[in-house]
């Protein structure tokens, strides 16, 4: 390899069995790589969609980072990816993307496009763990929240009975919606709110995600993984 050639992107998604939540990674993926023509981009999946990460890291060759297009850690990001990693000394695999400003700044764009009332409340709603640091990271993410729209942002998990707990809220009401992509977890967020809350569209295809992208990979190239928040 050429002194001068960037590292490889590997851009590792979760996978859904939506069509329309692969459609919106493989999009987001190649919005990453418009962003940087130089360098090479893959992407593949941990779960129900192809390319897996076995077969993409068995393709790969060279100096690699993998972002993982993940939000919270858990066992994907503590315990799959670096045991599909172990042995490749020329993959170095970069932070998961949460909790962060830059994710903020897309979750408040969602709920901005969203008509109607200005809202009494917000609530932030993500997938949930039964890590204790992937809930202290999704609380972290709601406090950011927070302090950009002045009031605070309690926090639910798809675990939780949200037809209830969305109607405790003061009305209107709205949902910001910690998810990356549609899929069964929208839908079934969406139903519970009906009437109830104002549902923001998933994160998506958005600038400050592609940005937050390429800011872990050049975090781990520059040696920085694990860097916090910024």
């Amino acid at each position: 390899m050429d002194m001068h050639e960037p590292e490889r992107l590997l851009v590792v998604a979760h996978g859904t069995a939506a069509p329309e939540g692969t459609a919106t990674t493989e999009r987001l993926v190649a919005d990453i790589a418009a962003a940087r023509p130089g360098v090479p981009v893959e992407y593949c999946y941990l779960d129900v969609a192809e390319p897996s990460l076995p077969r993409a890291l068995a393709t790969l060759s060279g100096p690699t980072v993998l972002v993982p297009l993940l939000l919270s850690t858990g066992y994907h990001v503590q315990t799959d990816i670096p045991r599909a990693v172990g042995g490749r000394p020329d993959v170095r695999i970069a932070r998961h993307l949460g909790p962060h400003p830059l994710l903020v700044d897309a979750l408040v764009d969602r709920l901005r496009e969203e008509d109607g009332a200005p809202a009494a409340a917000t609530v932030l709603v993500g997938t949930g763990s039964s890590r204790p640091d992937a809930a202290a990271e999704l609380r972290a993410t709601a406090d950011l929240l927070g302090t950009r729209l002045g009031r605070p942002v309690p926090v639910l998990t798809m675990a939780d009975d949200l037809k209830a707990r969305l109607g405790e809220l003061d009305r209107p009401a709205e949902v910001a919606t910690y998810l990356l992509a549609p899929g069964r977890f929208v839908d079934v967020l969406r139903a519970a709110a009906t009437g109830i809350a104002r549902v923001a569209a998933p994160i998506g295809l958005h600038p400050a995600l592609v940005r937050l992208v390429w800011q872990r990979y050049d975090e781990a190239v520059a040696g920085e993984r694990g860097a916090g928040v910024r």
